[in-house]
């Protein structure tokens, strides 16, 4: 059977919803997939709200509308109609919300397990008499779509292991197929409002597993014991505007950490390059990440990176980041000194590293690595 009668049906509900790692992932994959001109008939599953947008961006996709939120009862029943409808060869899952009553063959992406690592009623935004059957449909949903998908994709060795470590599954069926930061953050763009203060930038979300309120505590302790320059330091933490952003709000209040820590909601590409650009560093106190794209997108931009040593942050920033311990206080605040104090011959150079390594990602490399893992399905 020719191949360009495969129908392949991608899930991309979560396209650009704001700057989330799903959204990026599945707005960056899915336009390369496009330009590449397959072999396949794809089609795409969206929310009804992107589809001016995906129109303009993709040439004549063919779409399939539903309004079914991610993680709900109705998503179950209704995806599954939708997709046994629409009959297509293969489904590509972007995230691990497989509906359970799925029949059709389909591969999946596992961003990470961190709903394996990071549990408890403030992980959550569901009410706490929710949250456990919210918990058990997970690792059923979890469990079912590591045995029964084709192939799983994941962002990075790193997650590829924790899943090996976690499930029997077959490690041939694990492909790594890395992200990358977008063509945006490399371009000089004219220079915007940025602020006149020197400041560290996170961006991403306000997990508890994020690790932000050590990172607060990190430049509190560092503006108090450090020279007069230092006393200016602020962090800006850009972030979504959810119930984790309430909190961290709250907790900034109660801390009396107004004065170091400016909380800002996600703002566009060009801005946020520009904020990246002008900082003194991107910094992560993450405790898992499954890939860690902001500090590519930070280097991208020509920025220094001080990241968490843990999970898949060393694989993906190499030679090129600084490196701290998350739960050692002492140390964060001691290599947020480091950069405040390095010489512009030193951090040029970590600038530069940092370019090379970005270089090593893009999203062609991505999309012809999962093209071939659709072709893998047709010919298992």
């Amino acid at each position: 059977m020719q191949n360009h009668h495969h129908k392949i049906l991608l899930d991309c509900r979560f396209w650009g919803s704001g700057h989330t790692g799903l959204g990026r992932y599945t707005t960056s994959l899915v336009t390369e997939l496009y330009r590449q001109k397959p072999k396949f008939d794809l089609a795409l599953l969206i929310n009804p709200e992107s589809k001016t947008e995906i129109e303009a961006k993709l040439n004549h996709p063919q779409l399939l509308l539903s309004s079914s939120r991610p993680y709900s009862l109705t998503e179950q029943l209704s995806i599954s109609k939708i997709i046994r409808a629409f009959q297509p060869d293969l489904v590509h899952f972007l995230h691990f919300n497989v509906p359970l009553l799925n029949r059709t063959p389909f591969i999946v992406t596992i961003h990470d397990l961190i709903k394996h690592h990071s549990r408890g009623l403030d992980t959550t935004t569901k009410s706490p008499l929710f949250y456990p059957i919210k918990r058990l449909g997970y690792q059923l949903t979890m469990a079912k779509v590591v045995r029964q998908s084709r192939l799983i994709l994941t962002p990075s060795q790193w997650v590829k292991q924790d899943i090996l470590n976690h499930y029997s599954v077959n490690q041939n069926k694990i492909i790594v197929t890395p992200e990358a930061a977008d063509k945006s953050y490399f371009k000089s763009s004219l220079p915007l409002a940025v602020p006149s203060y020197d400041y560290l930038i996170y961006v991403g979300n306000a997990y508890p597993h994020k690790n932000l309120i050590q990172l607060i505590k990190a430049v509190q302790v560092f503006r108090q014991n450090y020279s007069n320059n230092a006393k200016n330091l602020k962090l800006i933490i850009v972030t979504a505007r959810n119930v984790f952003y309430d909190r961290l709000r709250e907790h900034i209040r109660k801390t009396n950490a107004q004065s170091s820590v400016k909380l800002t909601h996600f703002t566009s590409d060009q801005r946020l390059a520009g904020l990246y650009r002008h900082s003194l560093a991107f910094i992560t106190a993450s405790l898992s990440e499954g890939f860690g794209l902001p500090g590519l997108e930070a280097m991208a931009a020509k920025t220094l990176v001080l990241a968490s040593n843990r999970t898949a942050l060393p694989e993906v920033y190499g030679p090129a980041a600084i490196y701290f311990n998350p739960d050692n206080l002492s140390d964060i605040v001691a290599k947020i000194n480091q950069v405040v104090n390095l010489e512009p011959k030193t951090r040029n150079k970590l600038i530069q590293s940092g370019i090379k390594r970005v270089y090593q990602f893009s999203w062609a490399k991505t999309a012809q690595l999962t093209l071939k893992a659709y072709e893998n399905c047709f010919s298992l």
